[in-house]
Order: C-alpha cells, then structure tokens, then sequence
C-alpha cells in the first residue's frame, strides 16, 4: 500500500511553492490522495521551529491516514528540514524508542537548510522586514519571524543542539536500519540571476551554503582544560573526532543538481531530479539504498564539477585568484578547488559558560627550505560569522583548494582567548608549543595555545577539511582566578 507523502515548504513560502513538483510527481505515479501539502506561519516574531514542529504533529495526528502508527514519507523545501528534524528530536529519546523516527520512512531535503543560511541575520533587519515580513495589517504586520531566523542564522544555538540530538549522537537517528529514515538531499549548482543575485555569496544556490546542506556531520573537541572529562565523566583525550558516515550511520551527501538555483530547484524541478526522487520513494532496504546513492551520484556528478570553480575574477577559466591563492602553495596550477567547508565553533569553559572573546587560526609553514616562516591561510576564509545571540558560536566558511585534505604542507592551528579582565584569565594545556601538561595562560597579550594538524588531528585521525561538509568544533577552556599560584584580587584574607 502506498504511503502518504508530506510536502514542507520553507520560511516565508507556502504550500503552493511545491505546485510543480507535486504535479510531476502525480505524472510518475503518485496517487493524488497521498499527497499531503503543508502550510505554516514563519512570519511571526513569537513562533520558533519548534513550535512549527508541533504544529506538524497536531496536524499529523488530524489526518486519518497520518494518525496513529501510519507510516509516511517527507519532502521539505529549505527551513522544511529543520522543522522535521525538530519534529523527530521533539523528546530527544534514543532511536530505539523513538516512534517518530519508526513511523518516517524517506525524507527528501530540497535545497535544505540543515545548518541555516547567510541570508538569516539579513532579514533580522528592518530591511528584511520590508522584503520578507508580513504585509498583511493586523498584529503580524511587518513581521518577520524573528525566533525562526534566529534558528536559522549561522552557528546557532538551534542548529548545534539539534545536531548533537540526531546527526552527532551514540545511536544514529539517520541509520541504514529499518527503524530510522532514509535520507537524500539535492541541492542546486548555480546561485540567483537578475535582481535576486544582490543575496548571492560563494558557495551557495543563493539562500543556503552547498557545505550547509548534506547531513554528513562531524564533531571535533578541543578539551584544553587541566584533566579533559568525557561527557561520562571519565578522562578523556585532548583531540577528540566523531566518526563520518559508516557502518550503521547513514551517508547523506549532496547531490548537486545542474542550473537550478535555491528557488528554481523547487519552482521548476529538474526531470532527472524527479525522476530520482521518485525512485527514492520506493527504496527499502539499506542495499537498494546504497545501489540508489551510487546511480545518483554518478547522475550528479558533471553539476558537482561546477561547484568546483573557484569564484575569483576569472572564475570561468579558473585563473585569477585561484593563482593567487593557492598556486604557490600547492603547487597545483588551474586545477579546480576540492570543495568548500563549514566549521562550526563553540568556545566554552568548564562550567560550560560561554567564552565570547577568542580567536582561532589556521598557518602554514611556507618558503625556501630553512627560510620557512609561519602564515595565516587567510585567503581560505570566505566568512566568519558570530553567532549574533552568543558570540560564542562562530561560523567559518572556506573555500579548499584541490589535495588539501591529503596535503603533508605543514599547518597548525592556534587559538587564543580573552576574559576582558586582568583579575581572570583563561588557561588552556597541551599545546605543542609548551608541552602537553604545560600550562599557558591565555589573555589578549598572550601567546595561542598552539595544535598541530599537519596530516590530520588527534595523532593523524583524520584530516580537518572535508569538501562539502559541516564540521563542529568545541573549544573547552578552564577559567581561573590571575595570577596563578597567589592570592588573587578576587578574594583575599584580611
């Protein structure tokens, strides 16, 4: 028996965004009945993603053929993804016991926002306002939702809970058992034309980032405190990596797809797209799933290859900038880049307070041979964006240049924090600079505590760049009372 089929539009969009593809997907033998189109308010300043989430369960359980232990299948258009993440995570239980996850069976994300977008903190602005908000008089007039953007924008507290409950967790809730959803994610190759181009950045379809979308997460902790605690309690290393997508973890990569843009991709769906989406819908078994990815990347591949380009002055011919940035490093001529990557940062200390003031670096050591001096890879970074909220998220988008991820060039990272007090300082251990159980004190005239990544981190576990990707990094400081070993301004004896 066929399943019914959810359609989840996006932020300030409706349920008709999806009239073409539910037409083209009634022509591949949808039946009209199990189409469900979703509806819901984003442009009110008091409604989260969450509350959408529950919005989409109270409807759910209102529909006959939705109600009770009915299975179905999901295809969401941008912010869509988050609020069926939201809705699966709504009581952060562990997959085995999770009746929501049983019940979702394919979810198909279109151009979707799994880690927000660039143009978030934009339409916080009263100028966002007047091009996205609500025009309609009444008590949501000039609305623009406040709460879901604040979701949406990069780094966000939301996106990095969320993360922690389904993509990042012991128990995958995206497997490639029965129990837990097949997931695919298609995203668009090219960014906006005409007036909508004024909200292109690199490396995006125009609203979200092509490294923002896959679920294809990894989490890196960098515990610099005295004695490096896991989340059990127990001691722990320095440098930890979660695993990529592999045994019972579900691969979800990005399938690019050619000349469609973040609104095209759904306003004028691609054939092949659609002919895939479809195909996806009937898959049930981890096999046919892997056999489905296969066929599906090869199908994307020649859009990928332009997604490659790297967008300097003379992006079409990969010279310019591409020559000034990387060619004396890498020594790689006019090849294409390898991709591009999204960190997200959390800077925090060991009661889990927010640290606001830090900095993190990325050198190289280049130059003639016993000539080789230390230089930020500066020309990597497309954008660093604090999370406006907490300051403490951070998110870096980089563009990396062909055979980074295997490259032997030696790299560090190094960072440095700040309290903006003489009386506490935060203190971090295990730099190479100063000796894994050296202390380092760390305050705005300091030196960074400084790791090395030549290789890969966490003794060669694994590089740190992974093209078209999110990575997560979590910063653990101690923060103390200065200077060490004395009596402190802060509280003395009389």
């Amino acid at each position: 028996m066929p399943r019914p089929l959810l359609l989840i539009h996006g932020y300030s969009a409706t349920g008709l965004a999806f009239d073409t593809l539910k037409q083209m997907l009634r022509d591949r033998g949808v039946a009209a009945e199990m189409l469900n189109v979703g509806n819901y308010i984003s442009l009110n300043n008091e409604i989260t993603i969450r509350d959408i989430a529950e919005g989409l369960e109270r409807a759910i359980e209102l529909v006959p053929a939705l109600n009770g232990a009915a299975e179905f299948d999901a295809i969401v258009h941008s912010t869509g993804m988050l609020v069926v993440r939201a809705w699966l995570a709504h009581q952060r239980a562990a997959p085995e016991s999770n009746t929501r996850l049983k019940r979702l069976k394919h979810l198909v994300g279109v151009a979707p926002a799994t880690w927000g977008s660039p143009q978030a903190q934009m339409g916080r602005t009263w100028l966002g306002a007047l091009v996205k908000g609500d025009h309609t008089p009444g008590p949501d007039f000039l609305n623009a939702g406040d709460q879901i953007l604040d979701g949406l924008e990069l780094g966000s507290r939301f996106t990095w809970d969320l993360a922690h409950m389904d993509l990042l967790g012991e128990k995958p809730y995206f497997g490639t058992g029965p129990d837990t959803p097949y997931v695919t994610v298609f995203i668009g190759n090219t960014p906006y034309t005409g007036l909508s181009s004024v909200a292109n950045a690199p490396g995006t379809d125009g609203t979200v980032r092509w490294s923002g979308c896959g679920l294809n997460t990894r989490k890196i902790t960098l515990d610099l405190t005295r004695t490096p605690v896991g989340p059990d309690g127990k001691p722990t290393q320095r440098v930890t990596l979660s695993e990529w997508a592999a045994g019972t973890r579900l691969d979800v990569p990005i399938l690019a797809v050619e000349g469609k843009d973040h609104a095209t991709l759904i306003a004028d769906p691609d054939l092949g797209m659609v002919d895939r989406i479809a195909s996806f819908l009937e898959l049930n078994s981890a096999d046919g799933f892997t056999a489905w990815l296969a066929e599906a990347k090869v199908w994307a591949d020649p859009a990928k290859q332009k997604m490659l380009l790297d967008p300097g002055a003379a992006a079409a011919g990969l010279a310019g900038s591409f020559k000034q940035y990387f060619g004396h490093l890498f020594h790689l001529g006019e090849k294409p880049l390898e991709g591009w990557q999204q960190f997200v940062i959390h800077a925090r200390d060991e009661h889990n307070d927010p640290v606001t003031d830090y900095l993190l670096q990325v050198f190289r050591l280049e130059g003639e041979p016993g000539k080789e001096e230390w230089t930020e890879c500066e020309e990597m970074y497309s954008d660093v964006h604090a999370y406006k909220t907490d300051p403490s998220f951070r998110c870096i988008h980089v563009r990396l240049p062909a055979g980074l991820s295997e490259s032997q060039v030696p790299m560090q990272i190094r960072i440095k924090a700040s309290t903006g007090t003489e009386i506490v300082t935060y203190q971090g251990y295990g730099s190479d600079q100063a000796g894994s159980t050296a202390v380092q004190p760390m305050r705005a005239d300091s030196e960074p505590v400084i790791f090395d990544i030549t290789g890969g981190l966490g003794g060669g576990n694994g590089s740190l760049f992974h093209p078209f990707t999110t990575t997560l990094v979590e910063i653990i400081l101690n923060r103390v009372p200065y200077p060490f070993g004395t009596f402190s301004q802060i509280f003395k004896w009389l």
